[in-house]
């Protein structure tokens, strides 16, 4: 290449590299809609389901506790993120659990007892898998503890055997979550081969995200940035009519001003355990809980109000004909999640604490 005396390009001037930064998911979240709608790279027509697509779409976002869109439109039931996020990090790939919050679930398992591809748990977090009888999540860890400015701190998903499959119903979508010590801080990153932006976007991100916050807790540092990497973000054609009112939605309104909830720094893996033990007996209405009970469980109120949302949707399964929640319990809830829960139930679940106005 020719040398020249010409001053460098300013930096300014130069194309920016990093992913765009947004404060929390919501905003993210807006701006990915609104790109795909209006300026597609692609439609594209597989396995059955035609839409537009945009190739190579990245975000990052400064709080990943703030994991949840605050939409009325959309309606996000916070229960079966939690539970979907709890059955990764059990390790699980039963249908039986997902199919009780989430039944459409069941349709991604091929012999009707477990799902493959989505049960990126098994990979995370069921032990065994490395030398001392550790899961992946845990030898990831005792790495960052050894080597706090590793690169290598990656937890593979995309399996080998997963690898040209063209037929299975249900292939991993995301290929490896990577977790960054910097600064005293841990950041996450999450690659993706493929994400379907008006769904699957919001339960990834809400589960890694969480994901990253415990092992932020468990390493004692502060909760970084998370970033999202996605190969092909899309969406399917049938559901580009809510699409189109959770933008329209957007336009006309700011999200409720409410306080995200953050993990507190004494969790442990011993409380996370405790947790799916309340979750598995609420899912199978072996027991009920007021806030009395929650209290003298002895976990932390992060936790506790985590446990209420499973209690809620226990009345809501078991209890039809109730006309209301038990006004107790709800105070229990965090605010944001009292907010979702109230917009995915309102006969069930009072507003409170919502400030929306007209922007």
């Amino acid at each position: 290449m020719p040398q020249t005396n010409e001053p460098p390009e300013p930096f300014s001037a130069r194309p920016l590299l990093a992913p765009s930064s947004f404060p929390q998911f919501h905003d993210a979240y807006i701006a990915v809609l609104e790109d795909l709608l209006r300026h597609p790279h692609h439609h594209t027509t597989t396995q059955g389901n035609s839409g537009p697509e945009r190739l190579n779409v990245s975000f990052e976002i400064a709080d990943p506790a703030a994991r949840v869109p605050l939409l009325a439109t959309y309606t996000t039931n916070v229960v079966v993120h939690l539970a979907e996020t709890l059955w990764l990090l059990g390790g699980r790939d039963d249908v039986a659990m997902m199919r009780h919050y989430a039944p459409r679930l069941a349709s991604y398992s091929v012999d009707g007892l477990t799902i493959a591809g989505a049960a990126y748990g098994t990979r995370l977090f069921r032990t065994g898998t490395h030398a001392g009888d550790r899961c992946a999540f845990d030898a990831t860890l005792d790495l960052i503890r050894s080597d706090p400015d590793t690169r290598r701190a990656v937890l593979p998903i995309f399996g080998a055997h997963e690898v040209g499959d063209g037929q299975h119903p249900d292939v991993s979508c995301t290929i490896a979550f990577q977790l960054l010590q910097r600064d005293g801080a841990l950041h996450g990153i999450c690659y993706t081969r493929a994400k379907d932006a008006s769904r699957g976007l919001v339960s990834d991100v809400f589960s890694f995200t969480f994901i990253q916050e415990l092992a932020a807790r468990l390493l004692g540092l502060r909760l970084g940035t998370y970033t999202h990497h996605v190969g092909s973000m899309h969406i399917i054609n049938e559901h580009l009519p809510r699409t189109h009112a959770i933008l329209a939605e957007a336009a006309a309104t700011v999200p409720p001003l409410l306080p995200w909830p953050k993990m507190p720094a004494e969790t442990t893996m011993e409380i996370l355990d405790e947790v799916c033990a309340h979750e598995q007996r609420l899912r199978a209405n072996l027991m009920a809980h007021t806030k009395n009970s929650l209290e003298r469980s002895g976990l932390p109120q992060y936790w506790q109000g985590l446990i209420a949302l499973l209690e809620i949707y226990r009345q809501i399964t078991y209890e039809p004909d109730c006309r209301s929640i038990d006004p107790e319990i709800i105070t229990v809830l965090h605010p944001a999640h009292q907010w979702m829960s109230h917009h995915t139930w309102p006969d069930r679940v009072p507003p409170a604490g919502d400030r929306r106005v007209a922007s």
